[in-house]
């Protein structure tokens, strides 16, 4: 059972060092994961506290919203991506409800915002986010890496189901908010198949999302591990398969060609674009850096 474990932080915004992001700042309100997805690129974080178990012991922190306060004041009006590391909307969400405070903060001192998620309770909280988005503009984003419940079910077992994540989109484009699809990662054998990413295109067409970002399994780190033993588990006839192709650089080369190629030509299908538009403030001030404190 997954335990969550409330503790507080000291810093709410923390500036990353990426230079390939649409943003430099994030706020995560939880530290580990409930969805147990077996290809979670976070699995490392953990480390930074110490260790434990990244999908069963979730961190709260429970007085992010009165540390955003404190900051927010001195803070630029620059897009902050909410979750960055961990799915704000996990299900500790349901009980902690530290989202709607943040959101609250972020509308009030005219914060754009960037957030993805894998769960429909965001749209709980979509008042706050039509607030946020006519005071500065928001970007949110629905993963969806497959419309297969069978598969989803083993690859994401505790997020929202595919078809309630397309299902979010129109409802959030009602607030103004910009609203796209993830389609990522694309696992190869189980969701790299030209009608499984097909599906996914022509549902987020018909939901109105704005684009769909794309992008193929890469494993690093812990998620390495996670990972094969995910798919030795839950997809052992695909499982030889897997390793060979990660093990082969020029046959996972050739593969990542084919599926550019692929989603090439699904998003001239569709008409979808690869990316979101650009959140800019409307007047952007000198900018302040926090440094990160856990």
């Amino acid at each position: 059972m997954d335990h969550v474990i409330e503790t507080t932080c000291r810093s709410a915004l923390y500036r990353h060092n990426s230079k390939w992001l649409p943003y430099q700042y994030d706020i995560n309100v939880y530290r580990g994961c409930a969805h147990r997805c077996i290809y979670c690129y976070a699995l490392y974080s953990h480390e930074y506290i110490g260790g434990g178990d990244f999908f069963g012991d979730v961190y709260a922190k429970m007085n992010v919203a009165d540390v955003l306060r404190r900051e927010l004041p001195r803070f630029s009006r620059e897009p902050v991506n909410l979750g960055g590391i961990t799915d704000s909307y996990q299900p500790a969400e349901r009980d902690c409800k530290l989202m709607p405070e943040v959101l609250s903060l972020l509308a009030r001192y005219s914060v754009p915002i960037i957030l993805c998620t894998k769960s429909a309770l965001v749209l709980r909280d979509l008042e706050l986010v039509g607030r946020v988005n006519a005071a500065s503009g928001a970007s949110l984003a629905l993963t969806v890496t497959t419309l297969d419940k069978r598969v989803a079910d083993i690859i994401e077992p505790n997020s929202s189901r595919p078809h309630e994540r397309i299902a979010a989109i129109p409802e959030i484009k009602k607030t103004g908010a910009q609203c796209g699809v993830h389609l990522m990662p694309v696992i190869p054998y189980l969701t790299s198949g030209e009608d499984s990413l097909e599906a996914v295109f022509s549902a987020a067409k018909e939901s109105g999302a704005d684009y769909v970002l794309a992008g193929a399994l890469n494993l690093k780190s812990a998620t390495k591990k996670a990972f094969f033993d995910g798919v030795k588990k839950g997809f052992p006839s695909e499982y030889a398969s897997i390793c060979a192709l990660y093990n082969d650089r020029d046959a996972y080369r050739a593969y990542k060609e084919k599926l550019q190629a692929t989603l090439g030509r699904l998003r001239k299908k569709y008409g979808m674009p690869a990316y979101a538009m650009p959140i800019v403030p409307a007047k952007p001030t000198q900018m302040t850096f926090f440094q990160p404190a856990f």
